[in-house]
């Protein structure tokens, strides 16, 4: 087994292992400079775009003022509501969940004591995914 102190490595290895995005097959034209434009970057804008790459849907672009800021700044709740096993933005690729990113900055016991997601934890997941 390898060990690594890259705590990014898992992530970067399960993108790899499924290649490259696909060509886009979206025609160019002169006078459109955005395939898709998302408004909103955070926690679903980013899952959006994401999935819009990796079906071969190019030139997208997504704008927010505070992205993943925003649960750092107007978000009042100390936690998500949501239970921590939820699906989230990883599309299926266990390396890029929220339990992953946890588990290898904080610890497999840190995150099975975890009953939900802490606000600041998730900004800094987003920020990260």
């Amino acid at each position: 087994m390898t060990t690594t102190t890259d705590l990014d490595f898992a992530a970067r290895e399960a993108l790899r292992l499924l290649g490259p995005d696909p060509e886009n097959w979206v025609s160019d034209r002169s006078d459109i400079d955005h395939n898709v434009t998302i408004v909103g970057g955070s926690g679903s804008g980013s899952t959006f775009a994401f999935a819009l790459r990796r079906v071969g849907i190019g030139r997208v672009t997504v704008i927010d003022e505070a992205h993943a800021g925003v649960w750092l700044t107007r978000a009042r709740m100390k936690k998500l509501r949501t239970p921590k096993n939820l699906p989230g933005p990883e599309l299926g690729i266990p390396a890029l969940s929220f339990q992953a990113w946890y588990e290898v900055r904080h610890g497999v016991e840190a995150y099975a004591a975890l009953d939900h997601i802490p606000r600041v934890a998730w900004a800094e997941y987003l920020s990260w995914y």
